[in-house]
């Protein structure tokens, strides 16, 4: 998964439609119109989640989805999170009947930090529908192409860098690796807090749309500071963007600079394999800094490889 998804969790908590019913629906209230397994909660208590399957506030023409609502959507995560969430037992239940789906999914996690302070679990979001089958098959996204790297999401002293720039992006000509996000908007990326600060933030630096234009104060590896003006476009990624070899006294090792688990890195992966065995590498240096996910047999594939 993309930066602007991966980072935007670290700042403030992501809200999106249900990916697996395609709308979040409305309110947590009603029961099953379909009889989808009971909406009588529990505290505990879970019942399998192909119980709910395809129950939705918003049912998709030509799927499986049948009327429902956003109890039964509630409970399908309800009842998923304890059947395959790592850390199930870290999560405080809550009735679902109580909730919006959206505000409800991201209640389904554990609050606990790591001895860095840093939250356990970072890749807690909804994904729109559109938006990840846009990024995952194609490696089409809004946005600047530029990744953002969150060093430290929580004011005071958030601190928020670019990490690099994709050639022939917007961002590639207004952005340099290393510049340090001190405004957004007008909004103080630095120290600001509130809800209003936020969701400028959020909305600058992760735009959902093309043809979005946002002002950043920002303060290069020199420390003088500058203003970016710049409009988002529809960015292809490029999930495998280096190559290369590099000699030393034990041999020949190899680098691959790999950003994302999607369906179009697969083809660039075995090139860039068969590239590193032809020059007889020794040694791999797999780069995953910048790597948000995504496909799991992506990975099986690579690490067959």
């Amino acid at each position: 998964m993309k930066s602007r998804y991966r980072f935007r969790v670290l700042l403030f908590p992501l809200m999106g439609a249900l990916a697996a019913c395609g709308g979040g629906g409305g309110g947590g209230s009603g029961s099953s119109s379909s009889g989808g397994g009971g909406n009588t909660w529990q505290s505990g208590v879970y019942l399998p989640s192909s119980n709910f399957d395809a129950l939705c506030t918003a049912p998709r023409a030509g799927t499986a989805d049948r009327p429902g609502t956003a109890t039964d959507q509630n409970n399908w995560l309800r009842s998923w999170t304890q059947e395959l969430y790592l850390w199930y037992g870290e999560v405080t239940d809550r009735n679902p009947s109580l909730f919006t789906t959206e505000n409800y999914f991201p209640l389904l996690k554990t609050t606990a930090t790591t001895a860095s302070g840093q939250p356990k679990d970072k890749f807690h979001f909804i994904y729109p529908t559109d938006v990840w089958e846009s990024l995952s098959q194609g490696g089409v996204e809004a946005g600047y192409g530029a990744e953002f790297a969150v060093l430290k999401g929580t004011a005071p002293n958030r601190r928020i860098v670019v990490a690099f720039t994709e050639v022939g992006t917007p961002a590639a000509s207004q952005f340099m690796r290393g510049d340090e996000i001190l405004q957004v908007d007008g909004a103080d990326a630095v120290n600001g807090n509130t809800e209003a600060i936020v969701a400028t933030l959020n909305a600058g630096l992760f735009p959902d749309a093309t043809g979005e234009t946002h002002t950043f104060l920002v303060r290069g590896t020199s420390g003088a500071d500058r203003t970016v003006t710049i409009t988002s476009a529809s960015v292809t990624h490029a999930p495998v963007p280096l190559v290369t070899t590099f000699n030393t006294g034990s041999g020949v090792v190899g680098y691959i600079q790999f950003n994302d688990h999607i369906a179009t890195a697969e083809t660039p992966l075995r090139n860039a394999i068969t590239q590193l065995d032809n020059a007889n590498v020794t040694d791999l240096i797999l780069d995953l800094r910048y790597n948000g996910g995504g496909y799991l047999d992506l990975a099986s594939e690579l690490a067959y490889m």
